[in-house]
């Protein structure tokens, strides 16, 4: 697998590591990453002042712990962890990590690719996964919780890896790219599992601008003298209804 994603890094026009990275801090994170984890160390960029680091999956959470108890660099704080959906790209997913140090004021960026295999389906077991980093910083826990729930990305050694945001019941992962978005026709149980496009909302659920008798068109506008029309709400320059 390590193999195959520094091919697809090197397919993809990456910049290959730079002997010294501008920044004095960047570049003594890069060289202690290149003794921890050799040729791990996929590639490096450099653009606006930010260094990327991209590694092979399988080593992030020892990258992660090698940062924070450096000597010199103490990367302690997890300020953020996200990830990109890129489907017409394989692996399909970066998932991205922005450490700081409060020692040195150091800011880097990790980024890992993954996706499923190409012959298997997309089923829990078998899709992304990528190793957790909780152990190293507890704060990622929320942080992966939310990239599971809307990318449906694994992590393996989450003590408690459920959805955050979206209902238990929810099909699919909102921040893919290809997630129907509202109008579109979803299989079942769809909306959260609770109510089909040819029944009415419950009082006190609210509604759905989009939400038509076959769940898939949008609604027509309302003609002049409609329900707003005739309310006063509309009217012309001269508040005449």
């Amino acid at each position: 697998m390590a193999d195959e994603q520094r091919q697809q890094v090197g397919d993809q026009g990456a910049t290959p590591p730079p002997a010294v990275p501008s920044n004095p801090l960047a570049a003594a994170t890069v060289a202690l990453l290149r003794e921890h984890l050799g040729d791990a160390l996929l590639a490096v960029s450099e653009y606006r002042g930010e260094t990327t680091l991209v590694l092979a999956p399988e080593r992030i959470a020892e990258a992660c712990a090698s940062l924070r108890d450096a000597p010199g660099l103490r990367y302690g704080f997890l300020a953020d962890l996200t990830a990109v959906d890129w489907p017409a790209r394989e692996p399909r997913f970066d998932v991205v990590y922005h450490l700081l140090s409060l020692e040195t004021r150091a800011v880097i960026r990790l980024k890992i690719q993954v996706g499923p295999p190409a012959d298997v389906g997309e089923s829990p077991a078998d899709g992304p996964q990528v190793p957790s980093v909780t152990r190293v910083w507890p704060a990622a826990d929320f942080f992966e919780r939310e990239v599971f729930d809307l990318f449906g990305i694994r992590f393996a050694g989450h003590p408690n890896l459920t959805r955050i945001l979206m209902p238990e019941d929810w099909v699919g992962h909102p921040l893919r790219k290809d997630y129907p978005t509202t109008g579109i026709l979803l299989p079942e149980p769809h909306w959260g599992g609770q109510v089909p496009y040819d029944a009415p909302l419950p009082p006190g659920i609210g509604a759905q601008t989009l939400r038509t008798t076959d769940g898939s068109e949008v609604p027509p506008v309302a003609p002049p003298g409609g329900p707003r029309g005739g309310d006063g709400v509309a009217g012309d320059a001269g508040g005449e209804p």
